[in-house]
């Protein structure tokens, strides 16, 4: 079997890099076939590239971001079409972000691109049973085309390895700064903790109201046991890094997204063999199991956060059979290889019958 990887994706973004290696990885031949020019340019460039590969694979996979070329892709071929949607585009901008105003025209032309990208696919990628669900609800799509893969983690760029760890008990958020990470609760939490020989670390980067609320939370809660990590860091610096600590944080916000999602931060503590913990959600089911394989919490509430740290830090024998069994889980299910296979029967699925 031969895919094109279709698209203006990101070839090292995460969740394509895992994805092609993946069906690498299971002896699937990956064509790609992608164009990152700006404006209308891209478009006749895609056009171009894809002559060059027009009858040589056997279905398409169009990366992540494709929701401005799913379009495309349903002129350029008749094979079966698999878009990776990830979550839905009016989600990541609008719910997320918020940067569309109920009157702007763009934020009904990202539903408009959500609605034509899953119907002139053959099947659509989601990352959770409740993404499918929601897609299911809101685009009216057939039984079974919207399928569910995880986002998983890169086991070449995380993985456990001996670190010494940082001298005092150390908890780490690494990622961008958006809004449903509730980074005020974050900060609130190294506050309650201040006392308690516990030390935060804040990996990331960004700008607007989400970089004003950590600033503001600091400002306000002045805790002495945080520190911001806001340069550039290679891999292995930023692997290490999380390594040192003890803890890692996902996602703390009640925001409406993270009922549908699992953090990818999630999957970079279990591949890591790291104690994981982010806020109960409907996203997490059957997969994030609270006292198995994570600690959960109650969603903007930084006392039952620091409470959660704390139980760890007084609990090594627990952290370390979290951070064990979620090691296990991510060896099992979202490691690249895995995916691949999942990925690779999906598009089986896709092909005509003989």
């Amino acid at each position: 079997m031969t895919i094109c990887y279709f698209g203006i994706y990101n070839p090292d973004y995460s969740r394509n890099r895992i994805y092609i290696s993946g069906l690498r990885a299971n002896g699937i031949e990956v064509i790609e076939c992608s164009d990152r020019s700006r404006g209308l340019m891209k478009y006749f460039k895609l056009i171009a590239k894809h002559r060059l590969v027009n009858g040589k694979y056997d279905a398409m996979i169009v990366g992540y971001p494709g929701y401005t070329v799913v379009w495309l892709a349903r002129l350029l071929t008749g094979k079966p079409i698999i878009y990776d949607a990830l979550c839905t585009h009016y989600e990541a901008q609008v719910l997320s972000r918020g940067i569309y105003p109920l009157w702007s025209p763009r934020r009904w032309m990202t539903y408009f691109y959500d609605h034509s990208s899953v119907h002139f696919a053959d099947q659509v990628l989601v990352e959770t049973e409740a993404q499918k669900k929601y897609f299911e609800h809101l685009f009216k799509t057939p039984p079974n085309k919207v399928k569910v893969l995880l986002a998983g983690a890169d086991d070449k760029e995380f993985f456990p390895e001996a670190v010494e760890k940082n001298g005092r008990f150390s908890v780490v958020f690494r990622g961008r700064f958006l809004p449903e990470i509730g980074i005020r609760y974050i900060v609130e939490a190294a506050n309650i903790l201040q006392s308690d020989d516990i030390d935060f670390l804040i990996i990331g980067n960004g700008h607007g109201p989400v970089v004003k609320e950590l600033h503001d939370a600091i400002k306000r809660f002045n805790p002495t046991n945080l520190a911001v990590e806001s340069s550039y860091l290679p891999a292995d610096g930023l692997r290490q890094m999380m390594l040192r600590g003890h803890v890692l944080l996902g996602q703390f916000a009640d925001h409406d997204r993270l009922k549908r999602t699992i953090p990818y931060k999630a999957f970079e503590a279990l591949a890591l063999s790291m104690p994981f913990i982010t806020s109960r959600a409907e996203g997490h089911t059957g997969f994030l199991v609270d006292g198995t394989n994570c600690l959960l919490v109650n969603p903007a509430d930084a006392k039952d956060l620091a409470e959660k740290i704390k139980h760890l830090k007084d609990h090594p024998d627990i952290s370390a059979t979290i951070a064990k069994n979620g090691h296990e889980l991510f060896l099992r299910e979202a490691t690249p290889k895995v995916l691949g296979k999942i990925l690779a029967g999906y598009v089986s699925e896709s092909l005509p019958k003989s």
